[in-house]
């Protein structure tokens, strides 16, 4: 799916599909790494609720620089954010707050290791090149004091949060890299103004022969493979009944299809991790299952469009 979302986007550049595993860890991992930097601002802004708030909607803003970031580059000489998101939780009691993220990159705390290239999910010191600066958005005074007071006091008084901010200055490493960065806020500068001056075609791309190949291969493969669950399908008669063989067969085209977000299922339903409650145990499977079900849809569109343009490549089943 992030492989195709690439695609799509004309970002893809030298990537290659087997290259998205490494790249989906990371993703994964630096977006764990921002939760946990939110949850530390939640439990010290909201630290006499029990219940942990909840991701209610993220926006990526790659090309809107934070005025914070504005600051820190323009005045104090800091490299440029490589990306930017806006991500808005949902409290307990009801309430909304947006945090703005800005992620930078420092090339001289890069690890070598081929490890790092599939950083384990909550690894917080998996990736230590990427930076991650997170706070509330300043859409209130509130927020102004919570920034200004609430957590200073909780992290130098009270010291009842392990939060640690980024720097405001550049160390000199960081300073050498201000050039490069700053090339590559105009290359998404460049990307962003050639999307709103040419809007993106939504007519589907032709496949190559290749990938067409591949898909009729997989779809064979999870025919023959597939058939017990094929056959519950077609054959239930509760609504309960075929809901859960509707879910069994999505799951063994996943395997075959979508093994990544596969490997993701099986992990988190194996996971026996005594500090994760019930309820985050079932809302990570939610999740995960439909990020499986989104995928075998996605699979299943690819799978029709290649047959309508390499016909020949597939059976009648098929």
């Amino acid at each position: 799916m992030f492989y195709n979302a690439l695609a799509r986007k004309g970002k893809l550049g030298d990537t290659d599909e087997d290259d998205i595993i490494s790249v989906v860890a990371l993703h994964n991992n630096m977006n764990e790494k921002t939760w946990q930097k939110v949850l530390e601002w939640e439990k010290v802004l909201c630290a006499n609720s029990a219940t942990l708030p909840k991701l209610l909607r993220f926006q990526g803003r790659p090309s809107d620089l934070s005025p914070k970031a504005a600051f820190k580059h323009y005045v104090l000489g800091h490299p440029m954010p490589y990306d930017r998101h806006d991500w808005t939780v949902l409290r307990a009691d009801g309430t909304t707050v947006r945090y703005v993220i800005d992620y930078y990159h420092d090339d001289t705390k890069a690890r070598d290791e081929a490890s790092s290239a599939l950083p384990e999910l909550s690894d917080a010191e998996a990736t230590p090149s990427l930076l991650v600066d997170v706070r509330p958005a300043l859409d209130s005074p509130v927020q102004l004091y919570n920034r200004v007071l609430a957590m200073p006091y909780a992290r130098r008084v009270a010291d009842t949060t392990p939060f640690e901010p980024l720097p405001m200055r550049p160390t000199e490493t960081m300073r050498s890299q201000v050039s490069e960065s700053v090339q590559v806020w105009e290359s998404i500068q460049a990307t962003a103004r050639k999307k709103f001056q040419e809007p993106e075609n939504e007519e589907a791309e032709r496949l190559s022969s290749k990938d067409a190949k591949k898909l009729a291969a997989s779809f064979s493969k999870m025919l023959k493979e597939c058939r017990t669950e094929q056959h519950a399908i077609d054959h239930c008669e509760s609504e309960k009944e075929c809901s859960k063989a509707s879910v069994d067969l999505t799951i063994c085209m996943a395997k075959i299809v979508c093994p990544i977000q596969h490997q993701a299922l099986v992990k988190t339903v194996m996971n026996d991790d005594e500090s994760v409650t019930e309820e985050e145990s079932e809302a990570k499977v939610e999740a995960i299952l439909a990020a499986v079900h989104d995928c075998v849809v996605l699979k299943t569109g690819q799978q029709r469009a290649a047959k309508e343009q390499y016909p020949h490549m597939f059976t009648n089943k098929q």
